[in-house]
């Protein structure tokens, strides 16, 4: 028992445990909609990516070593996990390993559950028309601070400006004005690119 709850095998089994909590937790602020159930599943998938992980340490670093040096303990089971779950983050959005199985013709699903997850996860500042399930359109500037839900149960959207829209096409509207859009209303959702060099009304996008 003694042995157990030495500094070296605390030191082994947080190696082997919370590298994957930290990886799995840095990378899904990089994928919307994406989770797993609070149940056996998520933690059997913090302990896969903490076996590979500790894997790799144990071949590259003494875990004696380790668990004497504060800096080095910190380094291998918080620093390098965040790294590699910001390796992981990247990857879902920009698709590089995807690409790299599209090449050598092996074509997997995608990682993203929606579309919706996928257009949102990598959101930039561009201009909205939506279609509400009444007919009624709102138009605006989707920016920084708008806001889209990325949990499957709420897909409500908040715009940060809106404007006014009729048979001659949208204007700015008389003053500032934001719109909030519950779960279930949204029909449709058109995009159009925002230029970074293009001030609209003199007002600043942030």
């Amino acid at each position: 028992m003694a042995d157990f709850l030495s500094l070296d095998s605390l030191s082994i089994v947080l190696v082997f445990i919370v590298p994957g909590f930290v990886a799995l937790s840095i990378r899904s602020q990089f994928v919307a909609g994406e989770s797993l159930p609070d149940n056996w599943e998520r933690s059997l998938a913090y302990v896969a990516i903490s076996v590979i992980y500790g894997t790799l340490v144990l071949r590259l670093v003494d875990l004696s070593f380790v668990a004497k040096q504060d800096w080095a303990f910190l380094t291998v089971v918080f620093v390098g996990p965040v790294v590699l779950g910001l390796a992981l983050g990247i990857n879902a959005q920009e698709d590089y390993f995807r690409r790299l199985l599209n090449f050598i013709r092996i074509f997997p699903i995608h990682s993203s559950p929606t579309a919706w997850d996928r257009k949102f996860s990598r959101s930039s500042e561009q201009w909205v028309l939506v279609t509400l399930k009444n007919g009624d359109t709102i138009a605006g500037f989707y920016g920084k601070k708008s806001f889209t839900a990325s949990s499957p149960n709420e897909r409500d959207m908040y715009i940060q400006w809106i404007y006014n829209t009729d048979e001659k096409g949208s204007s700015p509207s008389t003053q500032e004005k934001s719109v909030y859009i519950g779960p279930g209303e949204i029909s449709t959702i058109e995009f159009w690119p925002y230029p970074d060099e293009e001030e609209n009304d003199g007002k600043e996008r942030d």
